[in-house]
């Protein structure tokens, strides 16, 4: 599965954009293409975003704990749900967040994977 068919999964669902010197609102995810995605009448590139939240998406997922390590935030544990073509996805508990993150981080981004336990 690549990025975009995993995108296309959650057309309809918000989701929050971060990119270097960018981040979003949360906003609706109108339409995913070959090379673009629609967020609120806006086109983004999906590959050169840092991490995509998926907002309003069932958490009934499992992930194995895993280290991750990105070139924009270091190393951090979280649950690996999947690895794609082009992606991870991950839970994500972060302090300042009530509840877990569904989140795709383009490979582009991610150094290493390291399961833990």
């Amino acid at each position: 599965m690549t990025l975009q068919e995993r995108l296309a999964q959650h057309v309809k669902f918000e989701v929050a954009l971060q990119a270097e010197g960018f981040a979003s609102e949360p906003g609706v995810l109108q339409k995913v293409g070959k090379r673009f995605m629609r967020v609120n009448n806006q086109y983004f590139v999906p590959s050169t975003m840092q991490e995509i939240v998926l907002l309003g998406a069932s958490l009934k997922v499992t992930g194995a704990a895993a280290s991750i390590r990105t070139t924009y935030a270091g190393t951090f544990e979280a649950k690996l749900v999947r690895t794609g073509f082009d992606f991870i996805e991950l839970l994500v508990t972060r302090e300042e967040e009530e509840e877990e993150l569904r989140m795709l981080i383009p490979l582009n981004q991610v150094i290493s994977v390291e399961r833990i336990g």
